[in-house]
C-alpha cells in the first residue's frame, strides 16, 4: 500500500506553510489562500484551512541507514522530542523499525521512521529529497475491528500488526493506517496529544489500483479512482481513431528529480524537447529493451500525472564524445548548448552508474532516441 495523496485540516494554515517552506525548506505549492501542498517522494501532502483545531499523527519514511543523519539534519530546525527518558530514538522490535518525533507548526506529532525490512539504503548524504513518502497516518477509532474491516472491504488492504483492542495497523510497510482505540489508548506516543477521529482525505494505491478515501466521523469511505494514465490514453484514442486498437504504452518521467522531470515534461508538451539519451550500460543493467522506431510512450511529471504522448522516429548509438551541438539543441534542455548537455548528462550518468560501481567515460555508448510529440497537438 502507498499513500499517494493525503490531505489534513488545520486552523493554522499560514503557520504550517511557513514551517514546511521556510523552516524545513520544502518547495511548497499554494493553490489558494486555503490550501497548499508539497511533494514528498511518492506522496502529495496537502494541508487545507479549517475552523477546527485538529491534531494528527503522521510519519515520514526515510532511507533505512539514515535515521541519525535525518535527526542531525532536522535538529537545528525543530526540537526532537525525548520519547523514553532522555532517549530521542525509539526502537520498535516487532516492527524492526527505529524512529524519532517532532511537532509541526500546528501542533501535530510528526515522526521520521526507518523500516529495516525495506532495505532501502542510500549511499548519498541525507537531504530534503530523502523524505520518501508519508508512510503512516493515524485513524483514531473506538472500534479497531470495525475500522480495519472497512479498510479491507473498501481498499483491499490487510491487517498488518497489533491487537484489535488497543492499537493496530492496516496496510504494508510502504504505507500504514494506524488504528488506536482512543477509549483505551488516549494519547499519541510520545506526547499528551489526545487521539480523536479527525477527518482526512487521500488517494491510496493498493495492488496497482487507486482509491479515493475519506475518513469522517470515524467512518472510512472509499471508491476506486479511474487510473489517470488510462484515462489520458482513452482520451487520446477517442480523438485518434487510428490508435483505437493499440494497447496502452509505457509511461515514465525524465531525469531523477522533481525539478528536472517537470521541466522536461513541459518542454515535451511544447515540442521543444525532441530527444532523450540513455546510457547503453544503464539499459542493459536494468534489462530494458532498446527503443525502436514507432514506439509510443506517455511522458509524465514527477508525480506521475500524464503530460504528453511521444513517438520514436529515430534511434542511433554514439559515444559520449561524439554527441554533436545539433543533437544537444534537439534535446532542448537548458540553453540547448553542447556544453550544457555534457555537464548535466555526465552528472546524471555518474549518479545512475554509481549504483552499480561504474563510472561514465567519454567512450561510453549512448542510445540517442529522437521522438515527436503527437498528443496533445502543439
Amino acid at each position: 500500500m502507498k499513500i499517494r495523496e493525503l490531505k489534513l485540516y488545520t486552523n493554522k494554515i499560514a503557520e504550517q506553510k511557513h514551517f514546511f517552506e521556510t523552516t524545513l525548506g520544502f518547495t511548497v505549492y499554494q493553490e489558494d489562500n486555503d490550501t497548499f501542498w508539497l511533494q514528498l517522494g511518492w506522496t502529495k501532502f496537502y494541508f487545507q484551512r479549517s475552523m477546527e483545531d485538529y491534531k494528527y499523527h503522521y510519519c515520514f519514511l526515510i532511507p533505512a541507514n539514515q535515521l541519525l543523519e535525518a535527526m542531525q539534519w532536522l535538529s537545528p530546525k525543530v526540537d526532537i522530542i525525548a520519547a523514553e527518558g532522555d532517549e530521542k530514538v525509539v526502537f520498535f522490535d516487532t516492527w524492526n523499525a527505529h524512529s524519532f518525533y517532532f511537532y509541526d507548526a500546528a501542533g501535530n506529532i510528526a515522526e521520521c521512521i526507518v523500516r529495516h525490512d525495506l532495505q532501502n539504503h542510500s549511499n548519498k548524504q541525507f537531504s530534503i529529497g530523502d523524505f520518501l513518502c508519508v508512510n503512516e497516518i493515524g485513524l483514531g477509532t473506538d472500534n479497531i475491528s470495525k475500522t480495519n474491516q472497512q479498510l479491507e472491504d473498501s481498499l483491499g488492504t490487510i491487517f498488518w500488526k497489533g491487537d484489535k483492542e488497543r492499537f493496530a495497523a492496516n496496510g504494508s510497510q510502504e504505507g500504514l493506517f494506524l488504528m488506536p482505540n482512543y477509549l483505551v489508548k488516549e494519547t499519541w506516543f510520545p506526547t499528551k496529544i489526545l487521539i480523536k477521529p479527525n477527518p482526512l482525505t487521500g488517494i491510496i494505491e493498493n495492488e496497482g489500483k487507486s482509491y479515493n478515501v475519506h475518513f469522517t466521523h470515524g467512518e472510512v469511505k472509499a471508491h476506486m479512482e479511474v487510473d489517470v494514465i488510462e484515462a489520458f490514453w482513452n482520451k487520446f484514442q477517442d480523438q485518434n481513431s487510428e490508435h483505437k486498437q493499440v494497447e496502452i504504452p509505457p509511461s515514465y518521467y525524465f531525469c531523477d528529480n522533481q525539478k528536472d522531470a517537470d521541466e522536461c515534461a513541459e518542454l515535451v508538451q511544447e515540442g521543444i524537447k525532441q530527444a532523450t539519451t540513455h546510457s547503453l550500460s544503464g539499459l542493459q543493467i536494468n534489462e530494458e529493451k532498446l527503443p525502436a522506431i514507432g514506439d509510443l510512450a506517455i511522458v509524465t511529471g514527477w508525480d506521475g500525472s500524464p503530460k504528453a504522448i511521444i513517438k520514436t522516429i529515430k534511434v542511433e548509438i554514439v559515444q559520449f564524445k561524439d554527441v554533436t551541438p545539433e543533437y544537444a539543441f534537439i534535446e532542448g534542455e537548458g540553453d540547448k548548448s553542447l556544453g550544457y548537455w555534457q555537464e548535466v548528462h555526465w552528472a546524471y550518468y555518474t549518479r545512475e552508474l554509481s549504483e552499480h560501481n561504474l563510472k561514465p567515460t567519454i567512450d561510453m555508448e549512448l542510445v540517442c532516441e529522437y521522438f515527436e510529440t503527437i498528443w496533445p497537438k502543439i
